[in-house]
């Protein structure tokens, strides 16, 4: 059913931008093509790991990027780099991959209704995945029409650009803990010290990478962009706090999924980037780069304070129920 209603809304927005007299609608199609795609691909990840495969799961992330990588490279090399050879590629390299499916993934469509309930769900998970977006990337927008120049927009992404990287590392460990979360969930006397134990338990992470960070922060990015962005160093250094509060908000944001409280969360992400919106017209004007970063640590820390009420709040709940 997931497959099908996700061929579905790629053909209708293919559709819709055959019909609309657009400038880059050949592009546009590539694009949502190219989605569609890795899309599919992620369906059935999420089949492997609620089969509790996920080792099968990881080697089919890892083939399906591969494959991905591969085919970009591949067509730049042949042909003029450009935004719709890369698409191209990617369609190229996650069709190849749709033909080397684990044995436990069938490729089988299914077009049906589904239930209101699960469209409510899926509308609170649209919403956290929006409200998110604009919270991660709206500093920088900010910082462009607000800050001093292109100069610190540059050295700002490039920076959030890798703590963004830190944070899809530390990912899969999420996915695994949530499927123990939600087995904990119907047992509050349980479920929370096993939150309390992860939440300081994350904690090691960055106490571990940030002095790293800050020591090495003049070599990382001179190895990742080049020795244009040496000067990047204190603003990332400044970022880097901000990974003592993600890591932990990723623990107890699979926390509060697992009991089932996506609408308080999508309220809570929708708070964050109201938040950090403010926090940057006010900072920004005044301290330019620096202002955004500070606005991040800050937002970081009201979204712990915030899920972690919630929680307490659902025990508290739970514990009157019984």
């Amino acid at each position: 059913i997931s497959i099908g209603h996700n061929i579905l809304v790629t053909i209708t927005g293919i559709l819709t931008l055959i019909i609309l007299p657009l400038k880059d609608s050949f592009l546009l199609i590539l694009a949502i093509f190219s989605f569609g795609l890795v899309t599919t691909t992620t369906f059935f990840s999420s089949q492997l790991k609620g089969e509790g495969m996920f080792a099968a799961e990881a080697r089919w992330r890892l083939l399906t990027r591969t494959l991905g990588a591969l085919s970009v490279l591949a067509f730049i090399s042949i042909f003029t780099p450009s935004i719709q050879i890369i698409l191209a590629g990617t369609i190229v390299g996650y069709g190849i991959s749709l033909f080397l499916l684990p044995a436990n993934c069938k490729l089988k469509f299914f077009f049906k209704k589904l239930n209101p309930v699960v469209y409510k769900s899926l509308g609170s998970l649209l919403i956290i995945d929006i409200a998110t977006l604009i919270y991660f990337k709206i500093d920088i927008v900010m910082l462009r029409h607000l800050g001093s120049g292109l100069e610190e927009v540059g050295f700002y992404s490039a920076g959030s650009r890798l703590l963004e990287g830190l944070i899809f590392m530390h990912l899969p460990f999420a996915t695994v803990l949530f499927r123990e979360m939600r087995t904990r969930k119907s047992h509050p006397s349980d479920f929370i010290p096993y939150i309390l134990n992860l939440f300081f338990f994350s904690v090691i992470s960055p106490l571990v990478i940030i002095p790293a960070g800050w020591f090495f922060s003049k070599e990382i990015l001179h190895l990742c962009y080049g020795v244009n962005f040496i000067d990047a160093s204190p603003l990332f250094s400044l970022l880097l706090i901000s990974f003592f509060f993600m890591i932990p908000n990723l623990v107890l944001t699979q926390a509060t999924l697992a009991i089932n409280r996506e609408i308080f969360y999508a309220k809570i992400t929708c708070v964050a980037a109201l938040a950090n919106i403010g926090l940057n017209f006010y900072l920004i004007p005044a301290m330019g780069a620096k202002g955004a970063a500070i606005g991040t640590i800050i937002t970081e820390g009201l979204v712990m304070i915030l899920i972690g009420a919630g929680i307490f709040l659902w025990r508290r709940k739970m514990d009157l129920k019984q």
